[in-house]
């Protein structure tokens, strides 16, 4: 599927994702089939192929496109000005707006999480992050001293933030996005990070 999509697909895409979220209440995507899918979506068969080509081709559109807005979010607030000592520290914002963006983009985020495609997700998620830190911020970090290992690092980000997102969304009470952010700030500065050797004893 390429090109842009108008405002018909998108309400027909966002049909098919809601029938997915409302089927992986009782049973996980790999046993759902396209049939219940369609029947569910209130589209026919015909036009869900008009999208996907099958299950597997729907499921990795889905991870792209979360994993897209992850991207966005995270690439427009690297700062633009030359990074300095607290470029770290001062991360907080984004974090704020990444957890937004799990908020704002719930089911999506739930039906990747919930069903089989968990793991595909968090390694496409990581090889994103990973292209994002070389492409965007480990050159301009350079000269500051940070060490950043940074496959590891990677890994220990994903699987902190998306343990608390689904957490979130398990959740009966309402969560507050800014103490969740702050949340997993305070356990990323005191815990990895400072284990890794990114933060001194003074910042």
């Amino acid at each position: 599927m390429s090109g842009k999509i108008d405002r018909r697909q998108l309400k027909t895409r966002k049909a098919i994702l809601d029938a997915c979220f409302s089927l992986i209440q009782k049973k996980d995507i790999q046993q759902v089939t396209i049939n219940e899918i369609a029947e569910q979506a209130n589209i026919n068969r015909g036009t869900f192929y008009l999208h996907f080509e099958d299950k597997y081709d729907m499921m990795n559109n889905f991870e792209n496109e979360m994993i897209g807005k992850i991207e966005e979010v995270i690439v427009k607030n690297i700062p633009k000005e030359q990074f300095n000592q607290q470029f770290i520290p001062s991360r907080y914002d984004t974090l704020v707006q990444i957890f937004k963006c799990y908020e704002e983009n719930k089911e999506l985020m739930q039906l990747l999480l919930k069903s089989s495609y968990n793991s595909s997700f968090q390694e496409k998620l990581r090889e994103k992050l990973k292209v994002i830190l070389d492409d965007e911020i480990l050159d301009r970090l350079k000269g500051l001293h940070y060490n950043i290992p940074t496959d590891l690092f990677i890994i220990m980000f994903t699987s902190v933030s998306l343990s608390i997102a689904e957490y979130s969304y398990q959740s009966k009470s309402p969560v507050n996005i800014e103490q969740l952010a702050e949340l997993i700030f305070k356990v990323m500065l005191q815990g990895s990070v400072k284990t890794l050797g990114l933060l001194k004893n003074g910042d």
